[in-house]
């Protein structure tokens, strides 16, 4: 699983024991949107210096620096905040379609199963579906009547969260509303389908993770133990774990395979917003304090507010391990 935070540090971590594998550096600000090639050989990372890095994980060597968006990409896939989604090819860098219709700050992208198809979700409220070969508009869902910060495709659906509390599932060939589900009481960030088809997570600001039938639309689980907004949902491929990451610090690795889903592992996934005090007085805030002094009296974990905000979140991972 990969995590990245708010100072420009990703780490890729092992998931059977929590301990971190490796770190790549070279983002030098805040990296939001991130997402592995499906067969796990490279990592793609935005960040807020509007340039989008695609990584080697077997090398760690970053491949291509994308450039071109004019603000903060907000979703990996690739779209941003000038209101355009752009496609790039992996291989060359080569800018292939602009997708300009959306009147708004795009916040989301999922690429279909079979990659024919593109969903978008914007500020605007709506919900955008793309022909990926032609970049061609097919249709446009309306319902949500806030931003729409999460989409993704499941087998024949769509689910789309937004900022008005709700997520949607809606039927991918009719552009029709499936369901609303309506059991959330903040705005939602985040959606994620398991790759088996018969779970969908969302979560947001009220601090649970809610568990759905995408088929019946129908509320089986809720997932609590966060103590501030989710950010980001993943499942791993054999849709046995969920993974989760917030704004308070942490990511956790739920067990969703039958029966009542449990908590299973909790990764403290940023060295920053921990502190190490030495007995002359020094401390450090960022980074590895593993090494950094010979006397370490204390280490604690600063509530938000305490010290910068940013250092306290994950704002998106990824999952790419076989479970």
């Amino acid at each position: 699983m990969a995590t990245g935070d708010s100072a420009g540090a990703v780490y890729l971590w092992d998931t059977t024991t929590g301990r971190r594998r490796h770190a790549l550096t070279g983002h030098t600000g805040s990296v939001w949107p991130f997402a592995f090639r499906p067969d796990g050989a490279q990592l793609a990372i935005s960040d807020d210096q509007f340039t989008t890095r695609l990584w080697d994980l077997s090398t760690g060597v970053c491949r291509y620096s994308l450039t071109g968006h004019g603000r903060q990409v907000a979703s990996v896939r690739s779209s941003n905040d000038d209101d355009t989604v752009r496609l790039w090819y992996r291989t060359t860098g080569r800018l292939v379609h602009t997708l300009a219709e959306h009147r708004g700050r795009v916040r989301s992208i999922a690429f279909s199963a079979d990659g024919s198809m593109i969903a978008t979700g914007c500020d605007d409220s709506l919900v955008r579906l793309w022909d990926a070969s032609s970049g061609t508009l097919l249709r446009t869902l309306h319902g949500h009547t806030d931003r729409v910060y999460a989409v993704a495709f499941g087998r024949g659906v769509l689910a789309s969260a937004s900022w008005d509390t709700t997520a949607r599932v809606w039927d991918v060939e009719t552009g029709r509303t499936r369901h609303v589900l309506a059991r959330h009481t903040g705005r939602l960030w985040t959606a994620a389908f398991a790759p088996s088809g018969d779970l969908l997570a969302t979560a947001g600001d009220d601090l649970v993770i809610r568990l759905w039938d995408p088929a019946s639309g129908a509320h089986l689980h809720t997932l609590t133990g966060h103590s501030r907004s989710v950010w980001s949902l993943a499942f791993s491929p054999s849709s046995a774990l969920l993974a989760s990451g917030g704004d308070d610090g942490t990511a956790r690795l739920w067990s969703v395979a039958g029966g009542r889903p449990a908590m299973r592992i909790t990764l403290l996934g940023l060295p920053h917003g921990w502190a190490a005090l030495a007995p002359d007085g020094r401390y450090k805030i960022d980074g590895d304090v593993e090494g950094q002094f010979w006397h370490v009296i204390g280490m604690c974990r600063f509530e938000t507010g305490e010290l910068d905000h940013s250092l306290s979140e994950i704002r998106q991972l990824s999952s790419d391990t076989p479970f």
